[in-house]
């Protein structure tokens, strides 16, 4: 249960008690009170909640001969119950959760607090659902927590892959710095040679560092060599998926710049992505790239309403998408149209 949805569960069970509660005098309405509102505290702190609707059962079976059952806070067991296994931090905590509500149960009842003399099969039907209700609680918390490490591990992998690509594109770029400072040297050895020696010298050490902590990244044993796109290729790039059988058409607003390799390689693997995910969720829906140039960087890719049936399996497309717009501080909006279509948009800021 969502943390803004337990204030007004709590409100719904202490109208629902105080209702039944008013024939049976003030005690009953101030015990009412007791075992439901604090479940607006379920979700931040339920096991000390649960502690104190428990408290108020034990105490009140223990001052009573017998309470109507129509004051019991049976519903307050489990909605607590499941919020203990669903918010609790360890196993252990999830566990002492359940054996709070289910003793206190068992406590109430030794007190005939439900029956006099205590009935058993009662009492087993209670210890029953109060457990369905922790173990739902522990099944939603581990898919919960299953769902936040997947999307751990794909964004390691994506900025492992990140990384792996700007590599080269440093890498060339180092590269070029190193021959151009051994050229320079040899054009005015005396004046600009101690110079250019450190800048080479610099520029050969940074590639190595570079170099040595890429290879402890890498998991594959034959890393591509291949140069990284650019905006150029975005033109081979969507005759690749008009081949695919994707009708994807294409608009360039002003004048191309040339943007630092590491961000128009970032651009073109957004568009890669994005197009991707149009053919994996919409099917063959007819699609708009756009980019354009100006003060900003800005990339658009719309899609129109899908015709591929029932919606794909989510992947980890936007996870990418963020992880690259994040490295080179641009702002990424991604969702559904009017029309039903889908639309990823970015916008990079840039230097003239």
């Amino acid at each position: 249960m969502r943390r803004s949805l337990m204030p007004v569960a709590a409100a719904g069970l202490a109208l629902w008690a105080v209702a039944e509660a008013i024939p049976l005098g003030w005690v009953a309405i101030g015990f009412a009170l007791v075992t439901t509102v604090p479940v607006a505290l379920g979700r931040k702190a339920p096991l000390p909640v649960l502690g104190v609707v428990v408290a108020a059962l034990l105490l009140r079976a223990a001052t009573t001969d017998a309470v109507p059952a129509t004051v019991a806070p049976f519903p307050s067991l489990l909605i607590l119950a499941f919020c203990v296994a669903l918010s609790a931090g360890s196993r252990p905590v999830a566990v002492a959760g359940w054996a709070v509500a289910v003793g206190g149960m068992a406590g109430a009842i030794t007190l005939r607090y439900y029956t006099a003399p205590p009935d058993f099969a009662s009492s087993m039907i209670m210890v029953f659902f109060v457990t369905a209700a922790w173990a739902a609680g522990l099944l939603v918390a581990h898919r919960e927590a299953r769902a936040v490490e997947k999307a751990r591990s794909a964004v390691a992998e994506e900025r492992l892959r990140i990384a792996r690509e700007l590599h080269d594109v440093v890498a060339h770029s180092l590269s070029i710095i190193a021959l151009n400072a051994g050229a320079a040297r040899e054009v005015a050895p005396e004046k600009a040679g101690p110079h250019m020696d450190v800048v080479a010298e610099t520029a050969r050490a940074a590639l190595g560092e570079m170099r040595q902590l890429l290879y402890a990244l890498r998991t594959d044993d034959h890393p591509a060599r291949d140069p990284q796109p650019s905006l150029d290729q975005l033109p081979d790039l969507l005759d690749q998926a008009r081949a695919g059988g994707l009708p994807v058409t294409f608009e360039e607003q002003g004048d191309r710049r040339v943007f630092p390799a590491g961000l128009e390689l970032t651009a073109y693997r957004i568009v890669q992505e994005a197009l991707t995910n149009v053919r994996r969720h919409a099917g063959p829906a007819a699609t708009r790239v756009r980019v354009g140039y100006g003060e900003r960087l800005d990339l658009e890719v719309v899609n129109a309403p899908g015709t591929s049936g029932p919606p794909n399996p989510p992947g980890h497309g936007l996870i990418g998408m963020r992880e690259r717009a994040r490295l080179y501080g641009g702002t990424l909006r991604a969702g559904p149209e009017d029309d039903g279509g889908y639309a990823v948009r970015i916008s990079f800021e840039v230097d003239r």
